[in-house]
C-alpha cells in the first residue's frame, strides 16, 4: 500500500485528526506535565507582551521631555516620579522579566522534552512489537532500512506533532492575539496599517507552503530509499568484498545519496526564497508603520515609548505569520509520518487466536497435512494438495530439489503462514484450535541460517527458554557436542557473539543453534537444511547432534543433502510442491522411481566431490 499526502497544497486535516485520535492515548499518562508545560507556554507569551514596557518607561519618562498621553490611567503618577527611580524600576523590570522568561523557558523545555521522549519511546515500542507480530509475508518483501526510517525519524517527527508543535502553535497564537490587542489599545490606525500587510504575508506563506510540503515529502521518500540502500550495503559488505564490487555498490549508493542531496537542496532553496520574500514584505509593513507612527508622535497622539512598543510588537506579531509555511510544512510532513506509522499499526496480525482456542501443552506430536495448498504470490503455487503425516516419535525427512516447497511445510506448521486450502492437524485437531503461542512453544526449530543474536553464547542457547539454569545450558551444549569449543573461547559461555554470529564459524553457529533446540525440549522438532553451508567435519558434527536429540520426538527433517537420511524413519519426496513418493529409504530406493534417480544423482555428485577433495 502506497501512502499519499493528498493534493499538494492542501493540509490533510482528516489525516491529522486520524493521527491525533490514534496516538492521543500516549499523551494521557503525561497530562500533568503537559498541563504544567501549557502554563509555562502561556507564561512565556505574557512575558513577551511585557518585555518592551520597561523601555517605554525609559524613553517617555527618563530620556524624552514629558508629554503625558492619557491611557486610561494606566501610568498615572509617573510624571511626578524622579527619573532615576523610573530608570531603576525599568532596569529591575528588564532583569525580572529575563529571569522569569529563563525559568519558564527552562520549565517548558524540560517538561515537554520529557513528555516527548517518553511518548517517542512508547510509540516506538508499540510499533516494533506490532512489526514482530505481522505475518511473514509482510517481512518477505519489506526493506528493513525503510522500516528503520519509520522506527526512528518518522516517530521523532510524529512526537513533534503531538507535543512540541502544538505548544509552539498555541504560544504563537496567544502572543499574536495579545500583541494585536495591545497594538489596538496603543493606536488603532497604526494597527490597521500593520494588518493591511498581513494578507499579503499570508498569501505568500500559503503559496510557498504548498511547494515546501511537496519537496519535504519527496525528501522524506529519498531519505527512506537512502537508508534502505545503506542498510543493505552494510548487511552485504562481506559479499561485496568477496566479489570485489565495492566501487560498484558505492556508485549505486552514491546515486541514492545524490538524489537525497538534490531533494534537500531544493527544499533549502525554497525555504531561503520564502524567508527573503517574507523579510521584504515585513520590512514594507514596518516601514509604513514607522513613517506613520513618527507622524503620530509629532502630532502628540502617540509617545516615543508607545511607538517603540508598537514596532517591537509588530516585529514579533509578523513572526507567527512568517512561520506559517514552516509550521504547515512540518505539520504536513509529521502527519505523513504519522500515517506511515499507522499504515503498519493498522495492518492486522494475520495469525491470531480464535475464540475458545486451547493450550497445546502435553502434545504427543502427531501431525497431519491434509490436502494443503499454498502460494506466496498469486499465480505462483508452492504446494498442491499436500497429504503428509508426521507420526509421533518418528523422524520424517522431506527431500527434493531446491524450490520444491520443503521449507514452506515447516513455516505452515509454525503458522507463519496460513494454508490457502486444506488443513493441518495436530493430535487430530486443526492447528487453528490451539493458541498460537502455546503451539509454537511445543515446536523447536533449527533454520538453515543458524541466526545468533548479539549477546553471549549462554543467552543465545537459552533464547528459547530464558529461565533455564546454567547447568541445563551446559548439558544441552554437551549433548550436541558444542561444550568443548565453547570452553576454549576467551570468555567461555559468556563470550559475546558478533551480529548474526559472524564472529563464529558456520559449524560453531550450527552447534549453538542445535544446543538452543535441545534446551527447548519441545515435542516437535523442525530441522530446515541442518547441513547448509557446512564443511564435511561440521556436517558430521551436525549429524551427531541431530542423532543425539531426536529420540522420542516428532522430527521434520527438511533437506536436499541426503547424508542425513540414515536418521529418518520415513522419507517424503517432493517435486514442484507435490508429494511424489514416500516410504522408508530402502523402499524408495527399491522402487527405482523419481526419488531413486534423485538419490543416485546426489550420490554420484557426492562421490565425485569427495574424490576431488582427496586428490587435492
Amino acid at each position: 500500500m502506497r501512502l499519499e499526502l493528498g493534493p499538494v497544497g492542501e493540509v490533510s486535516w482528516p489525516g491529522l485528526r486520524r493521527v491525533f485520535a490514534r496516538f492521543r492515548g500516549h499523551l494521557v499518562p503525561h497530562r500533568r506535565r503537559l498541563a504544567l508545560g501549557a502554563v509555562a507556554v502561556l507564561g512565556l507569551a505574557f512575558v513577551e507582551l511585557a518585555r518592551p514596557w520597561p523601555l517605554k518607561l525609559v524613553f517617555d519618562y527618563v530620556l524624552m521631555p514629558r508629554r503625558p498621553i492619557d491611557r486610561g490611567g494606566l501610568l498615572d503618577g509617573l510624571e511626578a516620579t524622579e527619573p532615576v527611580t523610573i530608570l531603576f524600576v525599568a532596569a529591575l523590570g528588564v532583569i525580572l522579566l529575563s529571569l522569569l522568561s529563563a525559568a519558564l523557558s527552562y520549565a517548558q523545555s524540560v517538561l515537554l522534552a520529557s513528555v516527548g521522549q517518553k511518548v517517542t519511546g512508547a510509540i516506538r515500542l508499540e510499533l516494533f512489537s506490532h512489526v514482530q507480530r505481522l505475518p511473514q509475508s509482510y517481512h518477505d518483501y519489506r526493506q528493513s532500512g525503510e522500516l528503520l526510517t519509520r522506527l526512528t525519524g518518522d516517530i521523532t517527527l510524529l512526537k513533534d506533532l503531538l507535543v512540541s508543535m502544538l505548544a509552539k502553535v498555541t504560544s504563537r497564537l496567544v502572543t499574536l492575539v495579545g500583541m494585536l490587542g495591545a497594538m489596538a489599545f496603543l493606536n488603532g490606525r497604526l494597527t490597521l496599517v500593520a494588518l493591511g500587510v498581513m494578507p499579503l504575508l499570508l498569501l505568500t506563506s500559503l503559496r510557498f507552503s504548498a511547494r515546501l510540503r511537496e519537496t519535504s515529502r519527496k525528501q522524506r521518500k529519498k531519505e527512506g530509499q537512502m537508508s534502505a540502500a545503506v542498510h543493505e550495503g552494510l548487511s552485504g559488505v562481506t559479499v561485496t568484498q568477496i566479489f570485489g564490487r565495492e566501487a560498484r555498490y558505492e556508485a549505486l549508493l552514491g546515486k541514492s545519496i545524490s538524489s537525497h542531496v538534490r531533494a534537500g537542496l531544493k527544499a533549502t532553496r525554497l525555504e531561503a526564497a520564502y524567508s527573503r520574500t517574507v523579510d521584504v514584505i515585513t520590512a514594507l509593513g514596518t516601514t509604513l508603520v514607522m513613517i506613520l507612527g513618527v507622524n503620530e508622535v509629532w502630532r502628540g497622539s502617540l509617545s516615543p515609548g508607545d511607538l517603540l512598543i508598537f514596532l517591537s510588537y509588530l516585529r514579533t506579531a509578523y513572526k507567527p505569520l512568517r512561520d506559517v509555511a514552516e509550521v504547515s510544512a512540518r505539520m504536513a510532513k509529521a502527519t505523513a509520518c504519522g500515517e506511515r506509522i499507522l499504515e503498519i499499526l493498522e495492518m492486522p496480525v494475520a495469525v491470531v487466536d480464535k475464540p475458545g482456542a486451547i493450550s497445546a501443552r502435553g502434545l504427543r506430536g502427531d501431525v497431519r497435512f491434509r490436502e494443503v495448498s499454498f502460494r506466496y504470490r498469486p499465480g505462483e503455487a508452492v504446494l498442491h494438495g499436500l497429504d503428509l503425516s508426521l507420526a509421533s516419535g518418528r523422524v520424517t525427512a522431506v527431500v527434493g530439489p531446491s524450490g520444491a516447497g520443503k521449507s514452506t511445510i515447516g513455516k505452515l506448521l509454525l503458522r507463519l503462514y496460513e494454508p490457502e486450502a486444506g488443513e493441518i492437524l495436530v493430535e487430530g485437531r486443526p492447528i487453528g484450535d490451539y493458541r498460537v503461542r502455546s503451539l509454537r512453544d511445543q515446536i523447536s526449530v533449527l533454520t538453515q541460517e543458524s541466526f545468533l543474536f548479539r549477546m553471549s553464547i549462554r543467552e543465545n542457547i537459552a533464547f528459547g527458554r530464558p529461565s533455564a539454569h546454567f547447568e541445563d545450558i551446559v548439558a544441552a551444549a554437551r549433548k550436541v557436542g558444542a561444550h568443548d569449543f565453547i570452553e576454549r573461547l576467551s570468555e567461555g559461555y559468556e563470550t559475546l557473539v558478533g551480529e548474526g554470529g559472524q564472529t563464529l564459524s558456520g559449524g560453531q553457529r550450527q552447534r549453538i543453534a542445535f544446543a538452543r533446540a535441545a534446551l527447548r525440549d519441545a515435542r516437535i522438532l523442525i530441522f530446515d537444511e541442518p547441513a547448509n553451508g557446512l564443511d564435511p567435519e561440521s556436517e558430521r558434527a551436525a549429524h551427531e547432534a541431530l542423532a543425539a536429540i531426536k529420540e522420542g520426538r516428532t522430527v521434520l527433517l527438511i533437506t536436499h543433502r541426503l547424508g542425513f537420511l540414515d536418521l529418518a524413519d520415513h522419507v517424503a519426496f517432493i517435486e514442484e510442491g507435490t508429494l511424489v513418493e514416500e516410504g522408508s529409504l530402502g523402499e524408495l530406493l527399491a522402487w527405482g522411481g523419481r526419488f531413486s534417480a534423485f538419490y543416485q544423482s546426489w550420490a554420484h555428485a557426492h562421490a565425485t566431490h569427495g574424490a576431488a577433495m582427496r586428490a587435492s
